[in-house]
């Protein structure tokens, strides 16, 4: 049988100067050969290239090695000027600390000077009473301590309004006097952030933070059942630890004086 379709597809595809293809055909008839061997490269071109690499891989070794070495150099002039700058840190910290103890033995002597020329035992009750309240005397009695100590990363951190809500806590719970880290807290304190570290009148104070309060025999309990307490406990998945208890015979130090400065002092 003679496919004369197909003789007259093919002879319509020459007429129009296309040849005919039989792919199926000429795919069983001329396989392509996979095993010819493939080209080789330039003996000259090989060498180049291996010399290049050798090249760059000897200048980058170099680099290291000078970067290695600048850096060892340096080092130990690093660690001086650290350690310089800790001892600065440290001297400077001991010079105010010796300045505060001086100042509060000056302050003693003042206020002990300013009582004996009031003379009346009345007054200088009322006024160290006054000052005990406003913060400004030192005092002692029973309360409660509560130590929060803060953990790792963001959700571990402790922050200043944390603070604030432990003192404003306590001071809801019939706290008489409170001090954070020793910083006694007045009418004019001010605790907040500063980068990383929390302020309490302009002094650091760092983890675990120890909040000291004066007031009465259940404050301890108060403050325990407190949401603010349960707040900072639920924390504690984060590090974050929360510990309350009742302590007597407190000793909370006297605030520095404020400098005022807008009021001034009513002549009679």
């Amino acid at each position: 049988m003679t496919d004369t379709g197909g003789n007259e597809r093919d002879d319509r595809l020459r007429g129009i100067g296309l040849p005919a293809v039989d792919l199926l055909g000429q795919f069983w008839s001329e396989p392509l050969d996979y095993t010819g061997t493939p080209a080789r490269r330039s003996p000259r071109r090989t060498m180049v290239a291996r010399i290049l690499a050798a090249a760059i891989c000897l200048i980058i070794g170099l680099l290291l090695t000078t970067a290695y070495r600048q850096t060892a150099a340096a080092e130990p002039a690093v660690l001086q000027a650290r350690a310089e700058l800790r001892a600065d840190i440290d001297a400077q910290r001991e010079q105010n600390a010796e300045m505060e103890a001086l100042v509060s033995q000056l302050r003693a002597d003042v206020l002990g000077r300013r009582d004996a020329l009031l003379g009346e035992a009345d007054q200088v009750a009322e006024l160290h009473a006054g000052e005990a309240m406003a913060g400004f005397r030192e005092v002692t009695g029973d309360g409660a301590v509560v130590t929060i100590a803060a953990g790792d990363g963001s959700q571990g951190r402790v922050y200043d309004r944390d603070l604030q809500l432990v003192v404003n806590t306590l001071w809801a719970y019939g706290a008489e006097a409170v001090s954070v880290d020793g910083q006694r807290i007045t009418a004019t304190t001010a605790i907040r952030q500063a980068g990383g570290s929390i302020l309490v009148d302009f002094v650091p104070v760092s983890s675990p933070y120890r909040i000291e309060a004066i007031g009465p025999s259940d404050l301890a309990d108060r403050f325990d059942a407190s949401t603010v307490a349960d707040t900072l406990r639920s924390l504690a998945q984060h590090g974050v630890s929360l510990s309350t208890e009742a302590q007597d015979a407190l000793r909370l130090e006297a605030a520095r004086e404020p400098q005022l400065g807008y009021a001034t002092v009513e002549e009679d």
